[in-house]
């Protein structure tokens, strides 16, 4: 941790200082150049039990049920420095001793002196007008080695009654409180309705007052303080705020040049963003920087832009001219991870940004190297800089992307513990309580590969898995991973026994797109004594399967979004090599659109459309029938439990689910929200041609919720009423589980 060693200041008088209250209220940062003046040593010693004598008196009296601040003597010693302060509250002291400490630790000192002592005194009086005692006076003295420090730290003083003078219109009163206390409100326990006075703080609150009205044009404003004299006998000081704004400043014409065609577009929508608004400086830069981004992220990394405006006197318009200097493109050269990195994540990072390698520098498509690297959980944090190779070029010279000047990449960071072993728990209303243990390998023998090993359980029955990852296959920017899990499903009538195998080619192809390759094979068998044939389907089958899923994503956020929408798609042909006569084609298609309202009220419609074709439900293995219900489909039933059910309470699935749900939620709190929403759907179970078969037995539900936003996800809290209820049918259903509904 850095440190800052403060200059050393001298007084005239070696053995003490004192500084007034004139010189405290005027919010002097120094110290008083007028020599210092003492009481006689007997009257500082007698000083030290004062304190004690008046709580004796007062106990005496019988007051001594009134609280009393605890004010002891504190001692600290570093590096062989004895200090020792007197009259400090115990509650102070614990912010004043580890500056103390500090102090002692920069100086060096082996022993007490003088100038040493002088220094403590005058930061320990900084400190306490930093913290409200604007009066403090603080003097020292060496006694047998020990520097002692005698604090008179006077009345702590607070902020009272804040009068706002003058041109008071432009904003409201309760946010120019918010600009001028900020650095006082935030800090940790402060009294928001009258914290501690700090002249310092008061100052750059003023000053952020001033830069808010500068914000909205008025660049000639001005902010004065002007604090009472006096000082209640609480300890308030109440505080006048004048302020004067004087002319208004606008943006006038705005005109703009430089921009290749590739970024014209979108570097016209940055300047006209701020056409008609509030003038000022800091915003002619802004847009100066976020030009220069703009281009520096679509290769043109010498990209400066600059402007030209003249300024009136009186106000008025501001014509403002912005001009793009983007000098050559350059395109990526080498991928250069660290030297630090260990083998197996040098390749999988040139594995994942090799594509780059030829291409004109881009930030958006480096985001998504960048993403694909992160997912392998082999990193704690990384860090891609462009470096320049050679000087820049004329672009005027340059022919082809082949001759343009090239960065290479260069990508530093930190790797994350390889192994790692994880425990957790959880509950579901369909699976009940949860646990698991999970042991991971992020970098097996340094090759870069995961190896995982997951075992849970939940009111279904035990799972285990064992899984490799290959995050760079065959050195390319794919992903491959094969799987193997045995599963005991036991929830309803009946039992099943799995054991799986399936692999997984995927690919990540921009920011929004991906899809993924996939195959695999199962054994199963299902037991029971209470469930016929037709409901079970085949009892004893053997699946392989085989397909192909697609996602185009514009979402802001996988787990919490906000805004944007998604359209994912899956087809995956299954058939039976045990001669059970299972055969079908599954289609999954889901989509969803999210859309802020206001800052907190926001809108979010979904819809999905599952399918089977080529056999009718009784055909199909009940586990592998379409199912709807549930915490992300239909909420007025519990998961799978629309449509048809046993005596006992099997969901028997079908073959086509139709679902559509819209919600409407508002935050009530910080990450708290309550939402209201409606889901309609229907089971089908007949042999269906197409994918898009579904059907017309719609179910309604009506609901509200509760959302508590994570990291992960929100924890959420979900009752569906059933408007459509039938007979054996519930009213309605309570749903607690993790992430978004749709």
């Amino acid at each position: 941790m850095s440190r800052r060693r403060y200059p050393r200041r001298s007084l005239s008088s070696p053995q003490a200082e004192r500084v007034t209250a004139e010189d405290a209220g005027a919010g002097l940062t120094g110290r008083s150049d007028k020599e210092s003046t003492f009481s006689p040593p007997d009257v500082r010693r007698l000083s030290r039990y004062a304190p004690v004598v008046a709580g004796v008196l007062i106990s005496c009296l019988g007051l001594a049920q009134i609280p009393m601040p605890a004010v002891l003597d504190h001692v600290v010693q570093e590096g062989g420095v004895r200090v020792q302060v007197q009259n400090i509250e115990a509650a102070e002291w614990e912010h004043l001793e580890p500056m103390l400490k500090d102090q002692l630790t920069l100086s060096g000192a082996g022993s007490a002196n003088e100038p040493l002592a002088d220094d403590l005194a005058f930061f320990t009086r900084q400190h306490l007008i930093r913290e409200g005692w604007p009066q403090a006076e603080v003097r020292w003295e060496i006694q047998g080695g020990t520097i002692v420090l005698a604090v008179q730290s006077g009345v702590q003083v607070k902020v009272g009654n804040i009068v706002w003078k003058g041109d008071t219109h432009v904003l409201p009163p309760e946010e120019m409180r918010r600009f001028l206390l900020r650095a006082s409100l935030e800090k940790e326990n402060a009294d928001k309705l009258n914290p501690l006075w700090v002249d310092g703080e008061l100052t750059a609150g003023a000053a952020l007052v001033q830069r808010r009205l500068r914000a909205e044009g008025y660049l000639e404003s001005t902010v004065t303080l002007q604090p009472s004299a006096d000082i209640s006998p609480e300890g308030l000081r109440d505080l006048t705020v004048e302020i004067k704004v004087g002319p208004q400043f606008q943006f006038g014409t705005v005109a703009f040049n430089g921009a290749p065609p590739e970024i014209e577009k979108k570097a016209l929508e940055i300047v006209a963003s701020v056409k008609g608004g509030p003038f000022n400086e800091a915003k002619v830069q802004q847009i100066e920087t976020r030009l220069s981004s703009l281009a520096q992220e679509a290769g043109w990394l010498d990209a400066q832009a600059t402007s030209n405006y003249d300024l009136g006197k009186q106000g008025g318009t501001v014509d403002v001219d912005f001009f793009l200097s983007t000098g050559a493109r350059y395109r990526v050269g080498q991928v250069q991870p660290h030297e630090d990195f260990s083998k197996g994540s040098k390749r999988v990072l040139k594995a994942g940004f090799r594509e780059l390698e030829g291409r004109y520098y881009s930030a958006e498509d480096l985001d998504v190297a960048f993403r694909r690297a992160l997912d392998t959980s082999m990193f704690a944090r990384l860090d891609v800089d462009p470096k320049k190779m050679g000087k820049a070029v004329d672009p005027n010279t340059i022919a082809s992307a082949a001759s343009a000047p090239v960065a290479d990449l260069v990508i530093t960071g930190e790797e994350t513990k390889p192994k790692t072993l994880g425990f957790e728990v959880g509950f579901d209303t369909f699976l009940g309580p949860q646990a698991g243990v999970t042991w991971r390998n992020t970098n097996l023998w340094d090759t870069g590969n995961t190896l995982a090993a997951d075992l849970s359980w939940s009111n279904a029955g035990p799972l285990g898995s064992l899984s490799l990852k290959n995050p760079a296959f065959l050195n390319s920017p794919f992903s491959a991973s094969a799987r193997l899990a045995v599963e005991t499903f036991d929830l309803f009538e009946y039992t099943r026994y799995g054991t799986s195998l399936n692999l997984e080619l995927a690919r990540r192809v921009n920011r929004h797109f991906s899809y993924t390759l996939f195959g695999g094979a199962s054994i199963n068998s299902v037991d029971t004594d209470k469930l016929t044939k037709e409901e079970i389907g085949p009892d004893l089958y053997t699946l392989t399967s085989l397909g192909l899923s697609a996602l185009l994503d514009y979402r802001d956020s996988t787990v919490l979004p906000k805004k944007g929408w998604f359209l994912s798609a899956r087809l995956e042909s299954t058939s039976d090599v045990m001669g059970s006569g299972v055969s079908y084609l599954r289609t999954d298609l889901r989509g969803a659109w999210y859309r802020p309202i206001t800052k907190k009220l926001r809108f979010a419609a979904g819809g999905a459309l599952l399918n089977i074709q080529g056999a009718p439900a009784e055909d199909i293995p009940i586990d592998s029938r379409v199912f709807n219900g549930g915490p992300n489909s239909v909420r007025a039933f519990a998961e799978r439990e629309l449509g048809p059910k046993t005596k006992g309470g099997t969901p028997l699935g079908g073959t086509s689910a139709l679902i559509t749900n819209a919600e409407l939620s508002y935050e009530i709190y910080n990450n708290l929200e309550l939402a209201v929403f409606t889901d309609v759907g229907s089971l089908g179970r007949g042999n269906n041609s197409s994918p898009f078969d579904y059907s017309s037995d719609f179910r309604t539900t009506i609901g509200a919720g509760l959302r508590y936003h994570l990291p992960f996800g929100p924890i959420r809290i979900d009752y569906g009423h059933n408007t459509s209820r039938r007979e054996g049918e519930g009213g309605g259903m309570l749903h607690v589980t993790v992430g978004f509904a749709f």
